[in-house]
């Protein structure tokens, strides 16, 4: 799976969730268990990065998501 892929993956299996209020707790953890793993990822990625793309230092990405839920389940917020 690439980031890339994210978006659409996200969007299939979170919006049954974000649909019933009394799971957004869950998936507020859900986010904050799987971030780092996520971070770990794109630290990896980022390094095969090419042509004339600057590599990102790893202190550069946050540590803690930086993204509200609202964000992470809005279709519009990553540009795609």
């Amino acid at each position: 799976m690439l980031i890339s892929d994210t978006p659409y993956q996200c969007a299939s299996c979170v919006s049954p969730v974000a649909d019933t209020p009394s799971l957004k707790s869950f998936l507020i953890e859900a986010v904050e268990k799987a971030y780092p793993d996520g971070r770990k990822l794109a630290i990896k990625e980022g390094k095969l990065a090419k042509f004339g793309v600057r590599l990102p230092e790893e202190s550069e990405y946050p540590i803690i998501c930086p993204f509200g839920i609202e964000e992470i389940l809005d279709e519009d917020f990553y540009g795609v």
